[in-house]
């Protein structure tokens, strides 16, 4: 309970809080609140109008999930709380997740459906511009992707950090830029760490500094220092690539309503509907609002015309009282003598004796008057449809002057994407593909030396691929995600090439553990291993686990986010990803310097990402370094000890055994600190595209 009274008070995370926290409710930064017995809270004033109603019995109560107590089933609210401050959960079988938006603009929308019940949501959106989140930011998606959001209930839209240039007095300053805004389910502390490491890795080398300077006096302010002559745009679209000022927010605007027989059930709505909901939601509760006041005005109308009657005949009146023997009884002959009720004789019996001064009787005769005015007032807008419907456009009118304020969200467009085929435009070609250790990756033609290519300072080659330029290429990379690219988009350059993470969405700290094309001339002769899953590739992680997956779910094109192929345990990642043929063995050799023989056979291949099956049992201490295939007599694994001596190990030596084992002690004094990788092949492409 708790965790969600923090929540409905941290204003970074709800656009409306529903709750004003004294002390450490969290931060933008990522910190969490204090313990519940260090803060206080009280509601605040949008939230007290979702519940001041509750006295009018205007919503139905419904036990305590202890049965000791009664609820509300719902909160009379008189503004779309559902819509302004929006929503995110899970349940069985469903999901939702709702983004917050402008209270004015939220209104104004439900008014014009009241007054225009036709209206559709390209209307509607004239009012709803589009989500208006806690911490700003920038909608950049097409406007089409918001009809359709708003017009089926899913969706997504493309949210940006907002920046400037910095000024100096008057003028700005080209090499320092301010963040001021960041997407949804972003926090500074987060953001601060990805950049910090683009510092500190100099991936983004016209990025210098990066401080952050948010406060409640200067608000959201990250402030970024540039290299002089740095392009503050090209930065910025790095940025975006690269970091969390970027994201998609996926609409799921799924909600309980009630369905023909008043049952609750899920369904997904369109703007229109969900706003018609709350609406028709409203009519009710202002009826049984209504309805109650006025049971509550004929209650006291019944009591004035009580008053009044005796009134007329007060000296009567006060002669029966002091005539009777008691309170029931003087009630028995007050309404023996007056046409007066039970209701009305106790009412009189209590008043006051002040209240029959003649002041007084002129007061209570005036009050019956207006109260008889009120009810009138009442059952007229009861009667009218038109009325009740005014009336309900009106307070949320009032409410929007009151709590209605400006959109932090920004709002933009993408550029414009011509439609065609990709594949028509691009001239087979064959080329090689470079890929470096640091996940650097370039295009070039025919390659005599790998020592030759030219790569960064501390950078080298991890791998050279063949193919054509009408295929495709895989990167697996160590968190167990792959990303297929068109080897046509990998950039020509005789240079440094250009880093994957301007092509992929990748995680800091994630690097390129292999890439393999998919030009069917060099997996063809894989095909005829035997399996049924065509070409396969065996995926080995740093604490042991193995799996054979086939190439065949990698190869069409994936999206920045990539395809996930392998689930990780906590501090595991994958190491080694080929091609492999089922009929051959494999070595595994671990830092404690143990080798394990076995079968690639002995592998499951599993269709679907999964954590694999254990390959060679390690120690808490020890981890896999690294994956030989052998495939000739003379395949051998070469590993470097702790010694600086190359060790080599031939298969003939190691009996092969089962998968799972933990292997053969090589060495009980010194381990092993790198593996020895065999040199890459390369493909000396002749005149008809084929290899030598």
């Amino acid at each position: 309970v708790y965790d969600a009274l923090v929540r409905l008070a941290q204003d970074f995370t709800l656009r409306y809080p529903l709750v004003i926290g004294q002390g450490n409710f969290g931060s933008v930064m990522g910190l969490r609140a204090a313990a519940a017995r260090y803060t206080e809270a009280k509601l605040s004033q949008v939230a007290e109008h979702l519940m001041s109603e509750l006295r009018y019995q205007t919503v139905d109560m419904r036990p305590t999930y202890d049965a000791v107590e009664e609820e509300p089933a719902v909160l009379p609210a008189r503004f779309p709380s559902l819509l302004v401050n929006g929503t995110t959960g899970i349940a069985v079988g469903m999901a939702t997740n709702i983004p917050p938006h402008n209270l004015s603009e939220v209104v104004k929308a439900a008014v014009h459906l009241v007054n225009n019940p036709d209206a559709t949501v390209v209307q509607l959106m004239k009012f709803v511009k589009g989500p208006d989140f806690p911490l700003g930011g920038r909608i950049v998606s097409d406007r089409t992707d918001l009809k359709n959001a708003y017009e089926t209930g899913r969706g997504s839209v493309k949210v940006r950090g907002e920046w400037r240039f910095d000024q100096d007095g008057k003028k700005e300053n080209p090499n320092r830029l301010v963040i001021y805004s960041i997407p949804p389910s972003t926090n500074t502390g987060s953001l601060m760490t990805e950049l910090g490491e683009l510092v500190e890795t100099r991936k983004l080398p016209q990025l210098v500094t990066v401080n952050d300077e948010t406060s409640e006096q200067n608000g959201l302010r990250i402030v970024l220092e540039l290299r002089p002559g740095s392009d503050a745009e090209a930065v910025m679209a790095y940025l975006y690539r690269q970091t969390s000022m970027e994201q998609n927010f996926g609409f799921n605007m799924t909600a309980l309503v009630p369905d023909e027989h008043g049952a609750l059930v899920p369904r997904v709505l369109s703007l229109k509907e969900m706003l018609q909901h709350f609406l028709n939601f409203r009519y009710e509760t202002v009826k049984r609002r209504l309805q109650y006041q006025l049971e509550q005005l004929y209650r006291r109308i019944h009591i004035l015309e009580g008053f009044e009657i005796i009134f007329d005949g007060l000296d009567r009146a006060i002669k029966i009282i002091r005539a009777s023997n008691g309170k029931k009884d003087a009630s028995a002959q007050l309404m023996k003598e007056f046409p007066l009720d039970e209701l009305q004789t106790d009412a009189i019996l209590e008043l006051q004796l002040y209240r029959i001064a003649k002041l007084e009787i002129e007061k209570i005769r005036e009050e019956l008057a207006e109260k008889r005015a009120e009810a009138k007032r009442i059952e007229s807008i009861l009667k009218s449809t038109a009325r009740m419907w005014k009336l309900i456009s009106g307070e949320l009118e009032e409410f929007e002057q009151k709590f209605g304020d400006k959109r932090r969200s920004g709002l933009g467009s993408s550029e414009e994407i011509v439609e065609f085929d990709p594949q028509t435009y691009i001239v087979r070609e064959n080329t090689n593909v470079v890929v470096t250790k640091d996940g650097w990756i370039k295009r070039v033609g025919q390659l005599a030396s790998v020592a030759k290519t030219r790569v960064r300072d501390g950078d080298a080659v991890l791998t050279v691929c063949p193919g054509s330029t009408v295929d495709n290429i895989v990167f697996f990379c160590s968190d167990g995600v792959a990303y297929t690219i068109p080897i046509d988009q990998i950039p020509v350059s005789s240079g440094y090439g250009e880093p994957l993470a301007k092509r992929a969405k990748l995680k800091d700290g994630v690097n390129v553990v292999s890439a393999v094309s998919t030009d069917t001339r060099f997996v063809s002769s894989l095909e005829e291993s035997g399996t049924e899953t065509g070409v396969l590739l065996m995926i080995a992680t740093l604490r042991g686990q193995v799996m054979l997956i086939p190439l065949e779910s990698f190869r069409t094109p994936s999206t920045k986010a990539g395809r996930k192929y392998c689930r990780l345990n906590k501090n595991d990642q994958v190491i080694y990803a080929d091609l492999v043929t089922t009929g051959e063995t494999v070595f595994f050799a671990s830092r404690k310097a143990r080798v394990l023989h076995f079968r690639i056979e002995d592998i499951p291949v599993l269709l679907n990402a999964g954590k694999g099956v254990r390959g060679m049992k390690l120690d808490a201490d020890d981890e896999l370094l690294g994956v030989v295939q052998l495939s000739r007599p003379s395949d051998v694994l070469k590993v470097r000890n702790e010694n600086d001596k190359i060790l080599s190990f031939g298969q003939t030596k190691y009996q092969v055994t089962s998968r799972g084992g933990r292997g053969v002690k090589t060495s009980t004094r010194t381990g092993f600190v790198e593996m020895i990788q065999p040199d890459i092949q390369l493909v000396d492409w002749n005149e008809s595209g084929t290899e030598n």
